[in-house]
């Protein structure tokens, strides 16, 4: 039977060692945190599961580690396992850390034989538990991918990754989800304040028939023509939000970016191609230069 040790027993952890309990498998779950909030005192009371608090060579026993600690102290939490990690061990690290500090857990565990995979959390555990969408950088480990599925995570393994990479593109992946996040709460209660908060979803519907990559390709591909004529568009939206009082923050920056790309292709700049890679590379050119 597969040893499988939760480091961490916040949320994240808890809802994968509650999956494990009850997949068909049922591994040797073991819980340490050296302060274990009340949920986890309440789970282990209720599981019967202890809480390891100190690590010691029951440690060295782990097939599977999941690291669900804060992003912040990866590296203490890393070096901290470090006596105790055994030749052979997998760790996944679920934790929001930097690429920078998962690359460096990654050469750490290499030294020691140990098996390190960055798996980035896309979702929201609260809602989904151990079924949350997951990333997966670093090298193929059977036990730990065989783990994901048996909870029926859905899991994207990144071609040719490595570790730091599954959470470089989770943060690159909020700047448009958060981001969206943001226009929405100060959209909704505008259509709400309006009496048209129904029709804007029905509106809104046209997203779930295109697919939301390829809408976000095709504003990508269309934005240098179409700037200066959706720039009048988010002016006139933020000029409404302003009427009632409402925020307009995030809609005003878009008006600010919108107008920019205006201003650049009024001077005679212009992508090679209108494609969405060829917006893309012109993007990068004309925002690098922006910060010159």
């Amino acid at each position: 039977m597969a040893q499988i040790t939760m480091v961490g027993c916040g949320e994240v952890g808890l809802a994968y060692a509650e999956a494990l309990l009850s997949s068909s498998e049922r591994p040797d779950v073991r819980l340490y945190d050296p302060r274990p909030p009340q949920a986890a005192l309440t789970f282990a009371e209720r599981t019967g599961l202890p809480i390891e608090q100190e690590l010691g060579t029951w440690f060295g026993a782990s097939d599977l580690v999941f690291v669900c600690t804060p992003g912040t102290i990866l590296t203490v939490v890393i070096n901290s396992l470090g006596p105790f990690l055994t030749e052979g061990t997998v760790i996944a690290d679920m934790s929001t850390a930097t690429v920078d500090a998962k690359r460096a857990a990654a050469a750490f565990c290499a030294d020691r034989g140990v098996t390190y995979v960055d798996i980035a959390i896309t979702g929201s555990v609260a809602a989904s538990g151990a079924q949350t969408p997951l990333l997966y950088a670093g090298p193929s480990a059977p036990v730990l991918i065989g783990t994901l599925q048996e909870l029926g995570a859905p899991l994207t393994v990144l071609d040719g990754a490595q570790p730091g990479d599954a959470i470089r593109v989770k943060l690159l992946r909020s700047v448009i989800m958060k981001g969206l996040e943001g226009l929405a709460v100060e959209c909704l209660p505008a259509a709400e304040e309006y009496g048209v908060l129904d029709q804007l979803w029905v509106s809104l519907g046209d997203v779930d028939r295109v697919g939301f990559v390829n809408l976000l390709k095709a504003f990508t591909k269309t934005h240098a023509r179409h700037a200066v004529r959706r720039a009048h568009e988010v002016t006139q939206a933020a000029d409404q939000l302003d009427a009632i009082g409402l925020s307009a923050t995030m809609t005003r920056a878009t008006e600010e970016r919108f107008n920019a790309t205006a201003a650049a292709t009024n001077a005679g700049s212009w992508p090679a191609d209108e494609t969405t890679e060829g917006a893309i590379q012109w993007l990068r050119t004309f925002s690098t230069n922006a910060r010159v």
